[in-house]
């Protein structure tokens, strides 16, 4: 049996969705900028449920060879609209045709995950939206839980 099982056709909904959009960010820098959302949402002493979910938008390169990657870090809250100063509210995100993996180890193997996506979409003939999303189940040093959502473009 397969260690990463990929599934056709599962749905991601999320509702009642704060939102924060982070442009042209290194990959050094990501840990950090969600260490601050995290925060951010502590301070406000914002109701969350539901993990985190991060959408991955895309990677731009620079005339200088520079690379910076845009995401949407995205948690569902009760009275979201409260939040609407502090933060993009979304009443619902919904991406019904996605491929999905679900993932259980060892962070620095969490590589294998996308390599699978990519050659599933390949072997498949299926095209991507070129967005993807990761629901953060679990996070520590030597542990992860994770599903992975990459929508499949709808001709």
């Amino acid at each position: 049996m397969a260690k990463l099982e990929v599934l056709e056709n599962k749905k991601l909904v999320l509702k009642n969705v704060l939102k924060k959009e982070l442009r042209g960010i290194s990959f050094e820098d990501i840990d950090q900028q969600i260490n601050k959302f995290a925060n951010r949402l502590d301070i406000l002493k914002v109701q969350t449920f539901g993990p985190l979910v991060i959408k991955f938008c895309g990677t731009n390169i620079s005339e200088e060879g520079d690379i910076t990657t845009d995401y949407d870090l995205l948690i569902q809250a009760h009275d979201y609209r409260q939040y609407k100063n502090q933060f993009d509210i979304v009443e619902k995100v919904d991406c019904p045709h996605c491929v999905y993996i679900h993932y259980e180890g060892n962070p620095l193997e969490i590589n294998f995950v996308n390599s699978k996506l990519d050659l599933y979409f390949y072997e498949n003939d299926l095209e991507s939206t070129g967005e993807s999303y990761t629901v953060c189940i679990h996070d520590s040093e030597e542990y992860v839980i994770t599903d992975f959502f990459r929508p499949v473009m709808q001709l």
